[in-house]
């Protein structure tokens, strides 16, 4: 076992593409996080952050998937895969714990 990223806090969701592996970090107080590194762990960055309980996570060619889990207001997001270009999906879902991308 080689442990590529120590010390995330309730790290949940987790997508790896060519380059990068991305995860979601929970609430800390109050503070969500998407986070990226290299393959191998290094050069780790924070994407997103201000989440509320970012949960499930996906990645496409060109864009990041994430949800946000509050009780009947959660929300499926996307993102640009440097974090920028935030748009909301879909709004007013009960929880949403997952998210997949399809061929692209």
């Amino acid at each position: 076992m080689t442990i590529l990223v120590s010390g995330q806090s309730n790290a949940m969701g987790l997508a790896v593409d060519s380059s990068h592996l991305y995860w979601t970090c929970g609430c800390t107080n109050g503070i969500g996080l998407i986070r990226a590194a290299n393959l191998d762990g290094t050069g780790m960055t924070t994407l997103l952050s201000g989440l509320n309980s970012p949960f499930g996570l996906a990645v496409g060619s060109s864009h990041l998937y994430w949800t946000n889990g509050i009780p009947s207001t959660g929300t499926i997001n996307k993102a640009n895969l440097d974090g920028t270009g935030v748009t909301i999906l879909a709004t007013g879902q009960n929880e949403p714990r997952g998210v997949a991308v399809g061929p692209q």
